[in-house]
């Protein structure tokens, strides 16, 4: 019988690379923790943290960053033809730590959600500026998808790590950077692959229920103890499942063991009168109406940020970053402010403003958000009635 003529010598050469490739470099992800994380991204909360971090593994996997000088952030909306020049991880990023700040800002956008086209709609006008997407708010199902989309998120991820094509699969499968940008269109892919996915799943759960660690809607006025009080019970349940990771626990085991008294000290690390404050400030619930930034001009005299811009600023002071960046002016020109030397620094010409914190006209806080006065009286209320642990004793 004929025998098979062998491949060259290059050609088997080109196939085993090709087999080591697959095998190894487009699966073995590289290693990162939530410290390699931008401080604005460390402050969010766990559960999209934690994604945050995986995706780092494969940031080379995915393109790496291009368009940024260290980290993808948010800045602006991103138009469909601009995100053709990003990169998979870039891209995936962004959709990221946007959906986990409509987390955050859920019941507020809902909340000033009219139905109405965006130039009419306060609600995607705010969506916008906290998460870089846009809606057709004027569209059935628009509240609902709001509500949804980070849960989609979450539950997504979670099939992921059970996955045979594991957490690369779904950063692959689950986010299209050429469909269209809106929060429509992003979740477009990933409601695609949950479906997917959903077919094949099995085992516990690992996730909190998600009325856990979402804040429920209030009624209007709520008071400031009720308003703080739902951000505690939110914020509790969000140590809960670090803690549990931390321990390799489940969920309900370790909301069941946190209170007792060989694990009471251990969780007050994480949950405590404290980290609660911070996280509380970092979300903005925190009214800060009461502060105007301004810059200096060229003849010496100062000149306040728009309301946009203040709250950005502000918002990073309370965080306690040292840089934040900001965009303004016609053009949208990128600039840094950096909090502890008070200056504006123009990074391409890299000229340098002085700015300063003042005193605006006093403002009653927004819906769902408290003065400071009232959130430290919440928190000393709350500590009182053993509700929230005191901060910590160091020895």
């Amino acid at each position: 019988s004929a025998r098979a003529t062998p491949a060259p010598p290059w050609e088997a050469m080109f196939s085993l690379s090709k087999l080591l490739e697959s095998a190894f470099c487009s699966t073995t992800p590289g290693s990162a923790a939530i410290t390699d994380l931008p401080e604005e991204d460390q402050r969010l909360p766990p559960f999209f943290t934690e994604i945050l971090v995986e995706l780092l593994r494969y940031k080379s996997h995915l393109g790496g960053v291009h368009n940024f000088e260290h980290m993808p952030r948010i800045e602006r909306k991103v138009t469909k033809e601009a995100f053709k020049g990003f990169t998979d991880f870039e891209y995936a990023y962004l959709t990221v730590v946007g959906l986990a700040n409509l987390h955050v800002k859920s019941e507020e956008i809902v909340s000033k959600s009219n139905g109405k086209v965006y130039k009419e709609n306060p609600g995607v006008q705010l969506l916008e500026f906290t998460s870089g997407m846009t809606m057709h708010g004027d569209r059935p199902g628009a509240i609902a998808l709001l509500r949804s989309a980070p849960t989609s998120l979450l539950e997504g991820f979670r099939l992921a790590k059970r996955s045979k094509r594991g957490t690369l699969g779904f950063f692959k499968d689950g986010f299209d950077r050429t469909a269209d940008p809106c929060l429509e269109g992003r979740m477009g892919r990933l409601l695609s692959y949950l479906e997917k996915e959903s077919m094949v799943a099995s085992g516990k759960v690992s996730m909190p229920p998600w009325e856990d660690v979402s804040l429920q809607p209030l009624r209007e006025g709520a008071p400031p103890m009720d308003i703080v009080g739902e951000h505690l019970r939110v914020f509790v349940n969000e140590c809960t499942w670090t803690w549990a990771q931390a321990k390799k626990m489940e969920y309900e085991a370790a909301k069941a063991a946190r209170g007792e008294d060989e694990h009471a000290a251990e969780f007050a690390n994480l949950c405590n009168e404290s980290t609660f404050t911070d996280a509380l400030k970092a979300r903005g619930v925190v009214a800060t109406e009461g502060v105007q930034w301004e810059c200096a001009a060229d003849r010496g005299s100062f000149s306040p940020y728009e309301a946009s811009v203040n709250a950005v600023i502000e918002r990073a002071r309370q965080q306690g970053l040292s840089q934040v960046e900001i965009r303004q002016g016609p053009k949208s020109w990128k600039y840094v402010i950096d909090i502890r030397r008070f200056v504006q620094i123009n990074p391409q010409t890299k000229k340098e403003r002085p700015i300063r914190m003042g005193r605006a006209k006093e403002k009653p806080p927004g819906k769902g958000q408290v003065s400071l006065k009232d959130l430290e009286e919440a928190v000393r209320f709350f500590v009182s009635m053993d509700t929230l642990a005191p901060v910590p004793h160091v020895d």
